[in-house]
């Protein structure tokens, strides 16, 4: 009788126990389960909002794009991307507002100004932007303005509060230091607010981050070794580095930095404007050119920023008061390709100085 009550009760235990041992195993699945549910969705999530890095890209390039995403803002409005050709409007004066407005019409959606009153007209610019609104929209226009070195001092807002005025406008697509210091007679005119290029970038890098009213920074004629400074220096690191470049004055050594950083090089006086104590202007004169267009039918103007633009890998800014000649840049840049030995001849006017004959 002993023996049957033992057994009874080890019987009961066993049959109370089964459930509890069931139940854990069970628990233990649904759990499994979940968890794996949620890691598929987790890598389907990501796949989706994080595309792969670019097949070939290093990290150090990868890293470059992280970069250059750190200067755009969160403004659905502000989403355009640079284009590789813009219309410039230095020395236009008082005909910058109708050649901006025929410009726009002909289809440039990049337009380069400046604060420096000696050689751009901001708010004409504004001005022809503003009455091609139906042409197009001021989000579908890349604007670059620069900080005239008199202002390196100015703090925030101050920097650029002009600009914005005069450009009709509540945000600017690109923002550069025009130079790195006043030299010469650059700042002879006006108030002279002094400070340093890098007090200067700072307060560009606040124009981005705080204030939202840039979504990409610069620099203008810096040499290779304030670059190398800049990119040590920069915590937001410039988009554009804008330097004057032609066939006899290429600048290769500010092309290779720009090169390892992942920095977009964009001419200015391509066409050889600064070559101005010439009589006749010796790039689009120079024989080499002349014979090229003539292969080509094209005009020697557009193998120059042919061969800048698609050999060089040049952001291009041409300025012209003709509508023809805009027309001309826009639909038969890309209509033709050097061969190697045109390139080869191109190359070698670098470093040369033009005859005056």
């Amino acid at each position: 009788m002993a023996q049957l009550i033992l057994d009874t009760k080890s019987h009961r235990g066993r049959r109370r126990g089964q459930p509890r041992r069931v139940f854990i195993p069970l628990l233990s699945l649904v759990l499994v389960i979940l968890y794996a549910n949620y890691r598929v969705f987790d890598v389907l999530t990501q796949t989706e909002s994080s595309p792969p890095p670019a097949k070939g890209k290093t990290d150090l390039e990868n890293s470059k794009t992280d970069e250059t995403n750190e200067n755009k803002t969160e403004d659905e409005s502000m989403t355009m991307t640079m284009p590789a050709i813009g219309f410039g409007t230095a020395g236009l004066g008082l005909e910058t507002k109708e050649s901006v407005k025929k410009a726009l019409q002909v289809g440039y959606r990049m337009i380069d100004t400046a604060q420096a009153p000696e050689w751009y007209r901001e708010d004409l610019v504004g001005l022809a932007i503003e009455e091609s609104i139906n042409v197009v929209k001021r989000k579908d226009v890349f604007v670059t303005t620069k900080i005239h070195p008199r202002h390196l001092g100015r703090k925030g807002m101050d920097m650029i509060e002009t600009s914005l005025t005069n450009l009709r406008t509540t945000y600017v697509d690109l923002v550069l230091l025009h130079y790195s210091e006043c030299w010469g007679n650059l700042c002879s005119r006006g108030e002279v607010v002094p400070g340093t290029w890098k007090e200067a970038y700072r307060e560009l890098e606040r124009l981005v981050v705080e204030f939202k009213v840039a979504r990409f920074i610069g620099v203008s004629n810096f040499n290779a070794n304030a670059l190398e400074e800049l990119h040590a220096f920069a915590n937001v690191q410039p988009l554009v580095v804008q330097m004057r470049s032609d066939v006899f004055a290429q600048d290769q050594r500010t092309m290779d930095v720009c090169a390892k950083y992942g920095w977009r090089f964009e001419a200015y006086s391509s066409l050889g404007s600064q070559w101005w104590q010439y009589k006749t202007n010796p790039v689009l004169n120079n024989d080499v050119m002349k014979s090229i267009a003539a292969r080509y039918n094209v005009s020697p103007a557009l193998v120059v920023l042919n061969y800048a633009k698609n050999v060089l890998h040049q952001t291009i800014i041409p300025r012209s008061r003709d509508r023809k000649h805009m027309e001309d840049i826009l639909l038969r840049l890309d209509s033709f390709e050097l061969d190697d030995e045109e390139i080869e001849s191109l190359k070698a006017l670098d470093g040369k100085v033009p005859s005056k004959d």
